[in-house]
């Protein structure tokens, strides 16, 4: 297989990567809103409106980029830049709990530095837009978003030599996370949210508290650095834990000026 898409013309494997970009896109909705309808999930934020055409403009282009990225990574991996290991052995969790690792320090990084308040209006601002998420807001980005993440991504890529399947296990884990996040809605039950598990991994409800509140919850995979450096909403445990119902958050914020800090 791996010899196949080394092999494969330029023009062909953008074919591919823009098949598999969209076709990520159409599992997030398809997914989302399948979670969307299961019992007793708790709304988090307002139920969003019609899709708007600005939405849908910002899913395409992230496709296109993410694409652009896709066949950037093919290229270096190509040139022997970034390189796999392919046995599936103990190396595989160990370099999977890594790129977690590593991916959520920058993450939350990236996502503080697109909320300082000179930054927020040039390109992290127009995420806020659509307060009220919906599975497919996850790839609503301003293109200097979607790049910076992937050229990140391939940065870390071509560090170290990971795991083929640690690779294919995390893509599955953040597209997991972003469509969780993106529900607007905690569908976990709250016996298991509130297990001490889910004091350090991030629930569903808390970055959907994120777009609610944008000044809170910054952090995608864990909450260890919203902990650290004071970001995590106050409530948010009450919530996690069912001490606060989630009926009792506070009112919408529309982000219609920059965030402080």
């Amino acid at each position: 297989m791996l010899t196949w898409l080394r092999d494969l013309p330029p023009g062909w494997f953008a074919l591919l990567a823009l098949v598999e970009n969209a076709a990520l896109v159409g599992v997030t909705a398809l997914l989302g809103h399948w979670v969307l309808r299961l019992p007793g999930a708790h709304r988090v934020t307002a139920p969003p409106g019609p899709v708007s055409r600005l939405e849908l403009g910002l899913v395409a282009g992230a496709t296109v980029l993410n694409t652009v990225v896709t066949v950037a990574g093919w290229w270096l991996w190509r040139a022997g830049v970034i390189t796999f290991t392919l046995p599936l052995d103990w190396r595989a969790p160990a370099d999977l709990a890594v790129l977690v690792v590593v991916m959520d320090v920058l993450l939350y990084a990236g996502h503080a530095a697109a909320h300082v308040r000179w930054l927020f209006p040039y390109a992290h601002r127009l995420h806020h837009v659509f307060a009220d998420a919906r599975p497919i807001t996850l790839f609503a980005l301003h293109p200097v978003e979607v790049l910076g993440f992937g050229g990140a991504w391939l940065v870390v890529l071509a560090v170290h030599p990971f795991s083929v399947w640690a690779l294919g296990a995390y893509t599955v884990l953040n597209l997991l996370f972003g469509i969780l996040g993106h529900l607007g809605v905690e569908p976990l039950p709250q016996r298991v949210r509130a297990g001490a598990v889910f004091r350090w991994v991030a629930t569903p409800a808390m970055h959907a508290g994120h777009h609610a509140t944008p000044r809170y919850n910054l952090g995608f995979y864990t909450t260890v650095w919203d902990r650290l450096f004071g970001t995590l909403d106050p409530h948010y445990d009450a919530r996690r834990t069912g001490a606060l119902p989630f009926a009792d958050t506070t009112a919408i914020e529309i982000p219609t000026a920059p965030p402080a800090g």
